[in-house]
């Protein structure tokens, strides 16, 4: 069972996605935005700019500030 399976199944059971067997190889899983779905996708491509526009810095500056989070957080979880 893959790590994302309790994600996924929060993320269907939210009505956002859609999960259907693969009718060539039933090991595979086909997974689709549902309309809810991507209406959520069509409000989140807007958050990036946001992000960097109220943050008045520039993109090399949240790049540089995503990275040290990213490394605090693995250091965190050693």
């Amino acid at each position: 069972s893959s790590t994302l399976t309790p994600i996924l199944k929060k993320l269907e059971a939210s009505h956002l996605l859609h999960r259907t067997r693969s009718t060539q190889d039933e090991r595979q899983v086909i997974i689709t935005l549902s309309d809810e779905g991507k209406k959520l996708k069509d409000q989140a491509i807007h958050i990036p700019s946001g992000v960097l526009e109220a943050s008045s810095c520039d993109m090399t500056t949240l790049l540089g500030l995503k990275d040290q989070l990213t490394k605090l957080r693995t250091n965190l979880v050693k």
